[in-house]
């Protein structure tokens, strides 16, 4: 019985001890505000317009094609999410519509 106490005792230290450690010496990874979070969803539309702009432009058909896709596809998903409303959607795919490569 004695030897079982002397067990969890040493696995309670040693917990604590991880415990500390985690909190006050390892990199903890802050989570991201509205504003960074939102600047990350914009810029993966961008590079991903940016890419069906590339792979398709010498169709033009097949361009818009894609285009009309996709833009349908990222006002759905920005409709549905909670960090963006109406008038930012509207921005953001009428900026994604202008977008043309150099």
């Amino acid at each position: 019985m004695n030897e079982l106490l002397n067990i969890v005792l040493i696995l309670l230290i040693i917990l604590a001890f991880y415990l500390l450690l985690k909190k006050y010496f390892l990199v903890q990874k802050k989570p991201k505000n509205a504003e960074e979070k939102k600047e990350e969803i914009v810029k993966s539309y961008e590079n991903e317009m940016t890419k069906i702009l590339y792979e398709n432009k010498d169709n033009n058909e097949l361009l818009l094609k894609k285009k009309k896709e996709f833009l349908i596809k990222v006002n759905q998903e920005l409709s549905m999410n909670i960090y963006f409303d109406k008038a930012e959607i509207q921005i953001i795919v009428q900026h994604l519509i202008n977008m043309k490569i150099d």
